[in-house]
């Protein structure tokens, strides 16, 4: 992802600098598709931009707050997720989540402002939850999703914010690699199968993929 220009939001009365997420023109079938290591800078780029957003920029959790990960980019503590807006079976992208103690009671505030900031960089933005309890708890859900495959959720409650970010789309070879590597230094990971060779089916997907993306 091209670097983030800054742009200035008003946020709250004040102001804060968030990143420009507007760049890619959308990969297709045929085109060349990122590494790995440019998948993951792509996702900690797109991380720190909805966090900048949010415009809160301290205390914020990598997966569960009770697990206690304060938010490391550098930790790759990241799933690979299927997807296929490359055209081709075996394809994956980066993808996390981030989460902070609700800001406010009201969830509705931080989904009407990631909202309209997702927007504003040119995302799909759908609201798909937004329910009250009897006893007056909240939540509040939100996909922003662009073509090349870039997905934000956000999921919103009385108690905690959480923000989903998957990267775009890749069937790069080193994606493979990375996550044998990854797999074989993780003892908790299964092990992971090899891809079959183009003579047993160029359009296959890898034999056990899906069994080895997720070390979070």
């Amino acid at each position: 992802m091209a670097a983030a220009a800054a742009v200035v939001m008003s946020v709250l009365g004040g102001c804060v600098s968030v990143p420009v997420l507007s760049d890619p023109v959308p990969q297709t079938p045929g085109a060349p598709q990122k590494t790995i290591t440019e998948l993951l800078t792509q996702w900690a780029n797109l991380t720190d931009a909805a966090i900048a957003a949010t415009g809160v920029t301290e205390g914020w959790f990598r997966g569960a707050i009770l697990d206690g990960k304060p938010w490391d980019p550098a930790a790759e503590e990241v799933a690979l997720s299927p997807c296929g807006t490359v055209g081709a079976k075996t394809a994956h992208q980066v993808d996390a989540d981030v989460m902070h103690a609700a800001f406010e009671e009201d969830p509705h505030p931080i989904a009407d402002k990631l909202t309209a900031y997702w927007e504003s960089e040119g995302f799909t933005v759908t609201r798909t939850v937004d329910w009250t309890s009897p006893s007056g708890k909240m939540d509040v859900s939100i996909r922003a999703v662009r073509s090349d495959g870039v997905y934000y959720g956000l999921t919103a409650t009385s108690t905690q914010v959480a923000i989903d970010v998957s990267s775009e789309c890749s069937t790069d070879p080193s994606i493979d690699t990375w996550a044998r590597e990854k797999s074989l230094r993780n003892p908790r990971s299964p092990s992971p199968t090899p891809s079959p060779s183009p003579a047993a089916g160029a359009d296959a997907p890898a034999a056990g993929a899906d069994e080895w993306f997720s070390w979070m």
